[in-house]
């Protein structure tokens, strides 16, 4: 057995859409959403994933009745540990990102039963 052959997609047949790089912006350009949504159908919520969107989530949730305003984030951790990724990932779906053909971000991730995600963007 090859190792290529245990991975769902064949590193050989697939291109990465985004060079291994997420990058964070306004951009609504076609070649923009194309790398979006491969990041998306590729983005796998588990682990320090799950529980860092986890975390998010449950603060801004938890403090939606209060007077407070709610918290900043802050995302840290070492170059090429997936920071940028992770706020891309959350901007997609906190907003659900609607794509030209009526599919919208959290239609595309696959994401664990757990998550709480708001229903609508604020």
């Amino acid at each position: 057995m090859l190792n290529r052959e245990i991975y769902q997609l064949d590193p050989q047949q697939n291109r990465l859409e985004n060079n291994g790089v997420a990058e964070v912006k306004d951009d609504q350009s076609a070649q923009a959403l194309k790398t979006l949504r491969y990041e998306l159908q590729t983005f796998v919520c588990d682990g320090e994933y799950q529980a860092g969107l986890d975390k998010i989530l449950s603060a801004y949730l938890r403090n939606l009745g209060s007077q407070h305003e709610q918290p900043g984030v802050w995302i840290s951790g070492f170059f090429g540990s997936g920071k940028s990724h992770l706020a891309k990932m959350l901007r997609a779906l906190w907003t659900n990102q609607p794509f030209n053909d009526g599919v919208s971000a959290r239609d595309i991730a696959d994401l664990p039963s757990a998550a709480c995600l708001p229903v609508t963007a604020s």
